[in-house]
This record gives structure tokens, C-alpha cells and sequence, in this order.
């Protein structure tokens, strides 16, 4: 008899693990390696022949809640550190500040977005869709010192929430490989964002019923395009490059 049960519930944890959850939890943290490109100002590029921005490994973690309510919907929220800084020895002008030599910049996009989603049912077998708003605190910088002269500083605070439609995809082969798109945009009167990650991971095999541990790796493209009647400097800067991450989800 003992044996007989062993059995049955050894048989029964792979359909435990693969079955509908009620109520699932969701951490995750990863190393994005963001690379800066574009310009800001006058033609002041960000790159070698401007500010000069380095690359940095950014962290970036985040928690979602999902539940079976139909109405209500389902939480995220994830929080970026993007600070980028550099030594431009360019001549140019910024902010109506002239910079003729050596000058250290930093361009901090961190930010923290809280995303309310739902689910779109779908009779497609291994696909899942989400759907919803996106609010997105920014709480950075965009400025430029001239070492010679440190009294010499533009700066142009970027301290603003704004809302940004949400979309996720999500393809799950069961066989321990998914795939995962994700998507936050919006576009007014000549600014726009969008935020784009692309990601596959591996789910490690455990023995534990409704917990899963996965491995991902991606690339995400964040760009930021201002006029200068909305941040008094005009912007069209991509940060971009590849991550890797680990997230553990808990089902009931």
C-alpha cells in the first residue's frame, strides 16, 4: 500500500507543477549592461565625440502578484538603476553653457514602474498575453561640469511620472525553455518612450511542486526622445545592451 502511494504521488508532482496556479509570486533581479548612444542639446552626442558616456552594469529587480480575479488586476513592480557617467574632452555647448575642454557628465535614467496587467484568455496552447498601464517614476539627472571649472555646471533634473501602456508575451515549450517579450511605450506631442526586452530562459528542473527557479538572458533597449519644451533640452538617447538574471516564482 505505501509503495502504491509513492507511486501515485510521484506520478502526480509533474501535473501539480504544470497545472493552473490560484495565486503566484514572482521575484527576480538581474545585471543589465547598458551602452548609451544618441544625443542630447545641440547635436551633443553622448558618445566618444560628446559627453562620452561609459557603459555600466545596471541592476534592475523587480515582484509581481498575479490572482484569478477577473476584474482586478494583476501587480508588478520593478525598479531600474541606470546611471551613466563619463570624461568628454569635446568643445560644445549644453544647456546654454559652453564647455571647451575636459568635462565630466552623468545621465541617470533610473526609475521605478508600477504596472497593473490582466490576462488575455487564449485557446493557443504554450502562449500567455498580458496586457495593461505602466506608471513610471524617473528620478534622475541629465548634467555636465567642467573640471577646470566645477562652478560651471548645467543640469537639467528628470523627476516626472508618466504613463506607459504594457504589453508581455510569454511562450512556455514545457520542456524547460521559454521565451519572453515585454514592451512599456507611449508617444505625446513629440516625446516618447518605449522599453523593450527580449529574453529566453531555462526553468531548472526541482523537485519541489510549485516552485520554479529560472535562469534568463536578454537584451532590453530603452530610448528617450524629449522636445525641449518638455525638459528644456532636446533628447534622443538609446540605452541599450544585453542582461542576465535569475527569478524564483511561488505558486498556490
Amino acid at each position: 500500500m505505501k509503495k502504491l502511494l509513492a507511486v501515485a504521488v510521484a506520478s502526480a508532482l509533474p501535473m501539480m507543477a504544470q497545472a493552473d496556479l490560484l495565486f503566484t509570486v514572482e521575484a527576480g533581479a538581474n545585471i543589465w549592461n547598458a551602452e548609451a548612444s544618441g544625443n542630447v542639446g545641440d547635436d551633443v552626442t553622448v558618445g566618444k565625440n560628446g559627453l562620452d558616456l561609459d557603459s555600466e552594469n545596471s541592476n534592475v529587480m523587480y515582484v509581481s502578484f498575479e490572482h484569478p480575479v477577473p476584474m482586478i488586476p494583476n501587480v508588478k513592480i520593478k525598479n531600474t538603476s541606470l546611471d551613466l557617467s563619463g570624461e568628454g574632452t569635446q568643445n560644445f555647448t549644453f544647456l546654454n553653457e559652453n564647455f571647451d575642454g575636459a568635462s565630466e557628465s552623468q545621465l541617470d535614467l533610473s526609475h521605478t514602474d508600477l504596472t497593473l496587467y490582466w490576462g488575455v484568455p487564449l485557446p493557443i496552447p504554450f502562449f500567455d498575453i498580458n496586457f495593461g498601464l505602466t506608471a513610471r517614476q524617473f528620478d534622475g539627472v541629465i548634467s555636465v561640469t567642467d573640471q577646470d571649472n566645477p562652478t560651471t555646471t548645467a543640469e537639467e533634473d528628470l523627476d516626472f511620472v508618466l504613463p506607459m501602456g504594457y504589453l508581455n508575451v510569454d511562450f512556455d515549450s514545457h520542456f524547460g525553455v521559454y521565451a519572453r517579450a515585454e514592451l512599456n511605450a507611449i508617444g505625446y506631442d513629440g516625446n516618447s518612450i518605449s522599453d523593450l526586452e527580449l529574453a529566453v530562459g531555462y526553468t531548472l528542473p526541482l523537485p519541489i511542486p510549485m516552485v520554479d527557479i529560472n535562469l534568463e538572458a536578454g537584451h532590453r533597449t530603452l530610448n528617450f526622445t524629449t522636445d525641449e519644451d518638455s525638459l528644456d533640452v532636446d533628447t534622443d538617447v538609446d540605452a541599450s545592451g544585453m542582461f542576465f538574471g535569475l527569478n524564483v516564482s511561488v505558486g498556490l
